[in-house]
């Protein structure tokens, strides 16, 4: 009796046992599904958010930009083709509210006191735009007495900008913006013999050596007292507030035209020797045939093809400048080696500004974890700090 209670016990034992090892086994296997399926829910959106194409860009809600402070020639800028959505407006009267903007840009050359005109409201979320194609030297906002973290986007000439704004690109012909990489690969020169008719009746009209706009006649870069030195050995037209010619600047193509007819070298020197500083001066030149001698404190070489321009920080002193120009052209075959890169490049217009600003809004939009905006602690010191020098190497 007592064996066969026994045995009924410990059958029912063995039972219950089997039963909450089943059961245990069986929220194992739900507690391992739940995590696999969290995990692949984690992982498909941050995926899909990594992936974030230009096509899903367009479909999200419109960033407003508001052009705050200005100068006339930014509201002119075109804003066409852009690659996302965007409203860029110069009327503050499009929303009532001024913290309903994604962004405002803020000029920094133009003379104005920041305690006069910055909005009294600001968004935690709203971006403030600083944007300068002007040298530090140029730049008239009064940043050395402000504490506050005001800027949050940068939008200059310089790479290191949050926005890259530069006077204009080389392309190749696919319209492929070489010179807006960080480390541009060009194209060997390559200098064939193949008759350039164009190129010849171009180059035949030509009679004087060197041509030069100017209208600030006591540039921080010294370049006036470089041309003074080059004028001794050869003869150069100024044109503008420092020299004895004229030429309409309201027909700046005509002006270029004739520098192309009648010049052979034109002077691209800037007013400053700062990092990646070059404007119109060498771009608008590209256009044309006519062979730029540039000076500044870029490197050139990041932003126009070999072999198509004269660089004077490459010579030892500007009497050697004017001399190597004097010889090339009484060399006419070496004077053309200059265009051979018309081949393959073309200047382009820097029309990608605000198009870039636009989609740098919807890459950085802080509602989309909900986190607050950076702002630059010294706006002062990124503008000026090891940027430009008054001592020119040549």
């Amino acid at each position: 009796m007592l064996r066969r209670r026994f045995r009924v016990e410990f059958c029912n034992f063995t039972e219950n046992n089997m039963m909450e090892v089943s059961v245990r086994r069986f929220t194992f296997f739900c507690l391992v599904i739940i995590i696999v399926l969290f995990l692949w829910q984690l992982v498909y959106l941050i995926t899909r958010e990594e992936n974030i194409s230009e096509v899903n860009l367009k479909i999200s809600e419109p960033k407003v930009i508001l052009l705050y402070e200005v100068p006339k020639w930014m509201e002119r800028i075109p804003v066409t083709n852009l690659d996302v959505d965007c409203v860029i407006t110069a009327d503050k009267n499009y929303f009532s509210d001024i913290k309903k903007y994604d962004a405002l840009v803020f000029s920094g050359s133009d003379n104005w006191s920041v305690n006069e005109v910055f909005p009294t409201e600001r968004s935690p979320y709203q971006y403030y735009v600083f944007a300068d194609l002007e040298s530090p030297f140029f730049t008239k906002h009064k940043f050395l007495n402000i504490s506050a973290e005001i800027y949050n986007l940068t939008m200059t000439y310089r790479r290191d900008s949050d926005i890259y704004w530069p006077y204009g690109f080389i392309s190749d012909k696919h319209v492929s913006y070489i010179s807006d990489l960080q480390a541009p690969i060009w194209k060997l020169p390559s200098f064939e013999d193949d008759f350039n008719t164009e190129l010849y009746h171009k180059v035949r009209t030509k009679t004087k050596i060197a041509a030069w706009f100017v209208s600030n006649c006591n540039a921080t870069s010294g370049r006036n007292d470089l041309v003074e030195v080059m004028k001794t050995h050869i003869d150069i037209d100024i044109y503008g507030k420092c020299g004895t010619l004229q030429c309409d600047k309201n027909n700046q193509s005509d002006c270029y035209k004739l520098v192309e007819e009648r010049y052979y070298f034109y002077l691209s020197f800037e007013n400053s020797l700062c990092k990646d500083y070059l404007t119109e001066k060498v771009f608008d030149i590209m256009k044309y045939y006519i062979v730029p001698v540039v000076y500044g404190g870029a490197n050139y070489s990041n932003y126009l093809p070999p072999h198509s321009y004269i660089n004077a920080n490459d010579f030892e002193s500007a009497t050697k400048l004017a001399i190597y120009l004097k010889d090339l052209v009484t060399n006419i075959g070496d004077y053309n080696k200059y265009f051979w890169w018309k081949k393959h490049y073309k200047y382009v217009s820097t029309q990608k500004t605000y198009n870039n600003l636009c989609k740098k809004l919807h890459e950085s939009s802080p509602d989309k974890f909900g986190q607050f905006i950076r702002s630059y602690e010294n706006m002062n010191s990124w503008l000026v700090d090891g940027q430009c020098t008054t001592k020119p190497k040549i």
